[in-house]
């Protein structure tokens, strides 16, 4: 088989509090980093705030999407 092949899945068990934890952090991240991107100049170094808005985002979005997964399989 080549290394080009099916990809392993990771699957992490989260208990349900840390989970929430976890979301609630990445949302006051993502909203810390919207808040940097509104109040930081133009000619300052904008890049980095665009790259740790997207990754807070992204964080969050998956964080969030875990937490559905996990609400559903619990009621299954």
């Amino acid at each position: 088989m080549s290394r080009w092949g099916k990809k392993t899945r990771v699957v992490i068990a989260w208990d349900a509090e840390e989970l929430d934890v976890a979301v609630n952090q990445a949302r006051l991240n993502w909203q810390h980093a919207r808040h940097l991107a509104e109040i930081s100049e133009p000619d300052s170094s904008l890049d980095d705030v665009i790259y740790y808005l997207h990754l807070t985002e992204k964080r969050y979005m998956y964080l969030l999407a875990q937490a559905k997964r996990e609400r559903y399989r619990k009621q299954a």
